[in-house]
């Protein structure tokens, strides 16, 4: 017979989530175990097996549903039927609040992510293009002239998406500047300058 899930299967594999990014971005996946990881639920090393059949598989959820979720935000803003610096302002606001909501995962992203095996770090890869591809979309419709230029398109998106993710190794929402506003000064500085360059990347006159 098969095994049903409890009702509330999906809330508790949730709770556990959260404890173990919290705890991997503070120890470092290396220095985790998955004995800490039960101390930190309060549960015992059967019961966090019965979610995550390793270390590893735990690493792989935290990301994966980290990033999975942004994805699917950030894909439903690009497709809104607004002006592209619109929805520029609404990407950027997605991102910086959801990574400052979701730090610990957003840090295990950038650190940890080589303690995956080789097809699940691609999996990840493989989503962080598409975060990359999408912005890129956006930029390219923001300064058409300047995303013509082939060798200029990654260059440009790929420089603003770096800026955002490495914001999070020393930015804390609870400091004196709030994720909206951070979001909306990144926004400003990004929409007043790059829509004002030339092809050759030149501020116009």
């Amino acid at each position: 017979m098969t095994r049903t899930r409890a009702d509330d299967y999906e809330d508790k594999k949730r709770a556990i989530l959260e404890k173990a990014a919290a705890l991997i971005a503070r120890k470092g996946f290396d220095q985790a175990t998955m004995m800490d990881v039960a101390k930190a639920c309060n549960a015992s090393k059967s019961h966090l097996y019965h979610y995550f059949p390793s270390k590893e598989d735990l690493l792989f959820a935290v990301v994966h549903e980290h990033i999975a979720q942004q994805t699917a935000e950030l894909r439903a803003i690009v497709a809104l039927p607004l002006p592209a610096e619109e929805r520029f302002a609404r990407f950027i606001d997605s991102f910086v609040q959801g990574a400052a909501r979701s730090r610990s995962e957003h840090l295990i992203l950038m650190a940890d992510l080589k303690f995956l095996p080789r097809a699940e770090r691609e999996q990840i890869r493989v989503m962080e293009v598409e975060l990359a591809d999408l912005l890129e979309q956006l930029l390219g419709e923001m300064n058409p002239t300047v995303m013509r230029d082939p060798k200029a398109r990654k260059p440009y998106s790929l420089l603003l998406f770096g800026m955002m993710i490495w914001t999070f190794t020393w930015y804390r929402k609870s400091g004196q500047i709030p994720p909206r506003e951070l979001a909306a000064r990144v926004s400003a500085l990004w929409t007043a300058g790059f829509v004002q360059l030339d092809a050759e990347g030149r501020p116009l006159s």
